[in-house]
This record gives C-alpha cells, sequence and structure tokens, in this order.
C-alpha cells in the first residue's frame, strides 16, 4: 500500500467526481479534500485485516476490493466486492470498534481515505454526509441479508437461482444480463459453494436453455423460470 503525492487540488477534483460527495456543502467537500490521502494498492495486497482499529474510511476511486472473512484451511467467506465509488469498513468505523474482516485489492486500486475523527467531525455538521454514511452501512446490511438468503438451506441450484433473480432490473422482464463482479471462483464463495459446483450448475442451467454464459457475463434467457427454481428442491448440493 503506497501512498502518493497527488496535489490538493487533484484529490479535491476527484472527490467532486465521486458520488458519495456530491450534494454536500462547499466548505465541507474542501475540508474533507484537505484531509484526505490517496493511496495505491497493488493486486493481491491487504488494506486491512480482522483486528485491527477501523480507524479510517475507505473509498474505491477505481479498482476492486475484496471484503472478506478468513476461514480454515486459507478458506474465504466473501463479504463484498467493493469497486468506484464504494466504501467499506464504513460500520465499525462509526462504531470505534475494530474490522470484523480482511480487505484486500482484487487488482490495482486506487483509494482515497479520511480519518475517522475528521470524518465524524464533518458528518456531526453536515447532514448529507451523515446520510451517506447511514446509506453505505443501510446497503451493506441488505446486501448480508440478501447473501444470507441466497446461502440458508438451499441447494446449490436454488442459491444460484436466487443471486442471478435477485439482479433481475425490473419484474416485467424476461430476458436481461448479470455481469459477475469478480471472478466465478469468489462468487462461488459468496454462495458457500465450491467453483466446481458453481461451474457445473451453471452448465447444467445453459444445458436448459435458462441462461447463457460467456466468461462473466451471464445472459438470462427464461427469467421466469429461473426464478421459480429458487422455489423447488433440488438434489444438486
Amino acid at each position: 500500500m503506497y501512498a502518493t503525492s497527488l496535489s490538493h487540488i487533484r484529490i479535491s477534483e476527484i472527490i467532486s467526481r465521486l458520488e458519495y460527495f456530491r450534494g454536500l456543502e462547499t466548505e465541507t467537500q474542501r475540508r474533507l479534500a484537505a484531509a484526505a490521502r490517496h493511496i495505491l494498492v497493488l493486486r493481491d495486497q491487504p488494506v486491512f485485516h480482522k483486528g485491527m482499529p477501523a480507524d479510517t474510511l475507505h473509498i474505491v476511486v477505481s479498482g476492486q476490493i475484496k471484503v472478506f472473512l478468513p476461514q480454515a484451511n486459507a478458506a474465504e467467506k466473501v463479504v463484498a466486492l467493493v469497486d468506484h465509488g464504494g466504501s467499506f469498513g464504513v460500520a465499525p468505523l462509526w462504531l470505534g470498534e475494530a474490522h470484523m474482516a480482511d480487505a484486500v485489492a482484487n487488482k490495482d486500486s486506487h483509494l482515497l481515505t479520511l480519518d475517522r475523527y475528521v470524518l465524524l467531525r464533518e458528518a456531526r455538521q453536515d447532514c448529507v454526509l451523515a446520510g451517506r454514511l447511514m446509506d453505505a452501512v443501510s446497503r451493506r446490511v441488505m446486501d448480508l441479508m440478501r447473501n444470507l438468503e441466497s446461502c440458508s438451506p438451499k441447494s446449490a441450484q436454488q442459491r444460484i437461482a436466487c443471486y442471478l433473480s435477485q439482479r433481475r432490473p425490473h419484474a416485467a422482464e424476461t430476458h436481461y444480463e448479470v455481469h459477475l463482479p469478480a471472478a466465478k471462483q469468489e462468487v462461488a464463495t459468496k454462495l458457500n459453494l465450491t467453483p466446481e459446483t458453481f461451474s457445473r450448475v451453471l452448465r447444467q442451467l445453459a444445458n436448459e436453455e435458462i441462461i447463457q454464459v460467456e466468461g462473466r457475463l451471464i445472459r438470462v434467457l427464461a427469467a421466469d423460470r429461473l426464478a421459480s427454481l429458487n422455489q423447488v428442491v433440488s438434489s444438486l448440493s
């Protein structure tokens, strides 16, 4: 993880373009830009580990950060994949607690960081910033709940059908596309599946002409059939 020497003007420009900071008072943006640091995290480098103090807000400018729970035998449970404009580690930072997960760069990533003291000071003065932080926490809770729903006692086919159905843009859409946010192996771990099982189920759904798979792009050809699989007990596991 490397701190860069970006000018204050350049950091101000980055902050002004990020959705996270839009609508803030001009003075709030100015003070945040003055306090922010720009860092580069190379692929596979850690940002923080479970148990470290959550004293910094991290916002992704480019790249992707994987947040995960380390498991036995070097396995991991993916909690979130954070892309451009997203933040991570907000809940423990807000509460002043330690991180409950690890975070590592999935690819070379540029981040903005803000000290907890500065962030909370500005949030007390600017309700829009406070709302953004609460939105970030709320979205993460909703993602975790959806993840729990997908990984509750269901077959592998049901979990994948649930995952893809949750990304249906509109209930009326019968055809839509899902771009996997990371490698299939990492999506599989998020669903508590082995990569082999994940790939096998995708092949089965493709053979049944419910989906088409092209790398990370999944085209759903029969959304209603896919959704119905979530309600059907399957022998796959």
